[in-house]
């Protein structure tokens, strides 16, 4: 049976540690350029939107094709708000407006090295094994959790998490593999997102996740990461 699936892109203007963030320029295209022309190519999503509360990021999004269907509330766009809020006001709006949505994935634009496979591959696992949630990881390369360390008073240092007895940790390669959420994007079904006890980080009983690469796991929160996005990207497109 078809799904009906409502990609939302939030984008807020308080971003602090880089002014005008979701709209300032890499290569030549705003931020949010990256992560809308990535989704629109999915084979999967039936609706795609941006919910922002400023009206500069909605100008810019309008004028890239995006579809902005409402002023998101400010207190909506709060340092503090809990991101399952900005889902769950998506999905009320487009009910009250007779769309009903099986399901919404949230795609962050900080990452925009996001590519239009990973997108569909997340939406195919999710409809091939009717799990409650799908995100993507990347494998941890440096800071591992056997080797991180909690730092004490007097700086004493502990082991941040138990080290299972037997195990090498010495050697890289040694090591299990260790995976971290990347943040790139969140798909969660209907019924997760209407749970009472449901927030930003839960994400149901049977999770999944799509496994992505360095580069892609990217994510914009400094201004070294944005500095290191425009290299890469300059450097891609000089490589076409």
């Amino acid at each position: 049976m078809h799904k009906i699936i409502l990609g939302v892109i939030p984008a807020r203007g308080g971003s602090k540690s880089i002014r005008r963030k979701n709209i300032k320029t890499i290569c030549g295209k705003p931020l949010i350029q990256y992560i809308f022309e990535a989704s629109q190519q999915s084979r999967y999503i039936t609706r795609l939107i941006l919910s922002t509360e400023d009206e500069e990021i909605a100008t810019v999004g309008k004028s890239i094709g995006m579809e902005v269907p409402f002023e998101r509330p400010k207190e909506l766009a709060e340092d503090d708000v809990p991101e399952i809020y900005v889902i769950k006001h998506a999905l009320r709006y487009f009910d009250e407006v007779g769309f009903k949505a099986d399901a919404v994935i949230l795609l962050h634009p900080t990452n925009p090295f996001t590519r239009t496979q990973t997108i569909d591959k997340a939406i195919e696992l999710w409809l091939e094994t009717g799990c409650d949630s799908v995100t993507t990881i990347a494998e941890i390369t440096r800071g591992h959790p056997y080797i991180t360390k909690r730092l004490k008073e007097g700086n004493v240092i502990e082991n941040f998490c138990p080290i299972p007895e037997g195990v090498k940790i010495h050697r890289r390669q040694d090591r299990e593999k260790a995976y971290y959420l990347t943040g790139t994007l969140y798909l969660r079904n209907r019924s997760l997102i209407e749970a009472e006890n449901m927030d930003s980080h839960y994400l149901g009983k049977d999770s999944r996740a799509i496994v992505v690469d360095e580069i892609e796991a990217i994510d914009i929160n400094t201004v070294f990461d944005f500095e290191l996005a425009d290299w890469l990207m300059t450097n891609r497109m000089e490589d076409k």
